[in-house]
This record gives structure tokens, sequence and C-alpha cells, in this order.
């Protein structure tokens, strides 16, 4: 959950913030717990609302006391920023190696795409000056869609974005699922005009790229980028002001 300086901070974790810590728990009331539900072992953002505090936590929200993870004020975030790390691999495993090497512009359709979507969260707490929080649970594999004849390399959404530049992030992707969505409508109007089977000529331009399954990996992604805006919102209030 922390980055190696607040393991550090562990180390001097003296009894008194300990004490201070566990009210602070004890106090805190959930308004809402942003994190992928599904396994038992995700992390959580938790935010109390009433006393504008949060925790980031590996676990469910109803145990996330029993952690005791550091309970921090809304007022000691200094910045948010959204980190995508987008590499490749040659096979679609979800332990898959990270390939390694250069990498061609005929070999970009040949490889599998890989996702994980970081919060990194610095503070002014004593103990945990940078949070990374992993938004993703499982790393979204996927092939990427081409333009035409054309094989990009992934989404090309790979860096570190702050500010208005995760509101960028969140359109850019918003129009590459605006593109694929065009794509599978495109695909059923071949078979409805023609009368063919989704094998045919047209459909195959189509289906290898603009399928469903694709569809729904990239609205994944949107999720995550639209939750990282909407807690950078939350902590920062420069950010609230920017609208």
């Amino acid at each position: 959950m922390w980055n190696r300086r607040a393991e550090e901070g562990r180390q001097f974790y003296d009894g008194e913030s300990k004490k201070e810590n566990r009210k602070l728990l004890e106090q805190f009331q959930v308004t809402k717990a942003w994190g992928v539900k599904k396994y038992r072992t995700a992390m959580q953002f938790i935010y109390d609302e009433a006393h504008r505090c949060f925790v980031v936590v590996e676990g469910p929200e109803e145990t996330f006391r029993e952690r005791e993870p550091y309970v921090i004020r809304f007022d000691q975030v200094n910045s948010v920023a959204l980190e995508v790390d987008e590499y490749w691999s040659e096979e679609g495993g979800q332990y898959s190696p990270r390939g390694l090497g250069q990498l061609t512009q005929e070999k970009y359709k040949d490889v599998f795409w890989r996702y994980d979507f970081y919060l990194i969260i610095r503070t002014d707490h004593p103990y945990a000056g940078t949070i990374r929080y992993k938004m993703n649970f499982k790393t979204t594999v996927m092939k990427v869609p081409g333009c035409g004849f054309m094989y990009k390399r992934g989404l090309e959404i790979g860096g570190t974005y702050e500010g208005e530049k995760i509101r960028g992030l969140i359109s850019k992707i918003e129009k590459e699922l605006n593109r694929e969505e065009k794509g599978i409508r495109r695909e059923t109007a071949v078979g409805i005009l023609t009368n063919t089977d989704p094998e045919g000529v047209s459909g195959k331009l189509v289906k290898g790229y603009y399928d469903e399954k694709t569809l729904n990996k990239i609205e994944n992604l949107l999720n995550h980028a639209r939750r990282g805006e909407r807690i950078r919102m939350l902590l920062v209030p420069l950010a609230r002001s920017e609208n």
C-alpha cells in the first residue's frame, strides 16, 4: 500500500502516535469506499467526509480498521497524480513477463498491451509522505485496435498525469471507446446489409479489432481514470475550483 518512505516511517511510529491513530479510526465514519470490491485483497480508498479524512488500505471496507491504516486529513494532501503503466508482453496471461528489447511497428499487432493504474497521493503526514494506491487489482491485458490497417503502440496513454492532464487522459480514453463502439455498430450493419456471416471480408476488418471484450476492457480503464479524478477533486481544493 505504501512506498518505502511510509514503510520506514512505521519503524518510528511511536506508541503515542499509534494511540492517536487508533482514536481517529474509531471516530472514522465511512462516507464511501472506492476500489475493486470483487477481490478481498484489493486496495480501497475510503473516506470520511464529515471528519475530512481518508485511508488507503488493502482489504474490504468492513474490516479496514483491523489493519490500522494511517488516517490522513484532506488538508494534509499536497498533490494527487495518476500514473498509468503501459507495457507489453509476448503472451497474454495475467502474469506473463514484461516484454524486453525494442518493439518495432510491425510487431505491434502481435503483442499484448498491459495496463496498471496508480494514484500517487503526496501528503504532509509524518508517516505517510507518499501513498501509491493501485487502482486495479488485476492487470488489464488486451490486443489494441488499430486505425484501419495501421497499428498503434498500445493505447498510447502511459505516463504520469496531474491537474487538467488527468481530464485530458479521460477524454482520450473516451474517444478510443467511442471508436470501438462505432466499429461494433459497423460490424452489425455490414452483416445486416450484406446478409453475410461475420467472417466475410468486411466483417474481418472489424471483428478482429472491435470486439465486445476489448470494449469492456477499455471501459474498465476509463473507470479507473474517472475514479482518480474524483479522488483528486475530493482531496485538492484547487481542483474543485477549476470547475
